[in-house]
């Protein structure tokens, strides 16, 4: 696995990434986590939140249907044939982002 995913160059908007949390939140409010602080940007999914595969199956299901699309978060899953060991909110969001943007062109 590669240390973090990502895609550079496209920053998140704050109502993207506060989407993206509200998201989250909803998906992890019976989970009883204890965290440091509030979800955010910089919360990562894997070690902060414990999620599992199937738990960023959810996720990703959930902001395509927020989006009303497929976005191909397998670009965003994967890299160089492997699966990404972490991704954090802010990352998910500059995704969204970048592959939206790419929709109103």
């Amino acid at each position: 696995m590669t240390e973090q995913g990502g895609t550079p160059g496209t920053p998140a908007t704050p109502a993207i990434e506060k989407q993206v949390v509200a998201i989250v939140e909803d998906l992890t409010q019976d989970w009883g986590l204890e965290l440091q602080g509030r979800i955010s940007g910089a919360t990562r999914l894997f070690k902060d939140l414990d999620f599992a595969s199937v738990d960023i199956i959810q996720l990703c299901v959930a902001i395509e249907q927020n989006y009303n699309r497929k976005l191909g978060f397998q670009d965003l899953l994967m890299k160089e044939g492997a699966y990404v060991s972490d991704l954090t909110i802010g990352q998910v969001a500059e995704f969204v982002a970048k592959r939206t943007s790419k929709e109103k062109q």
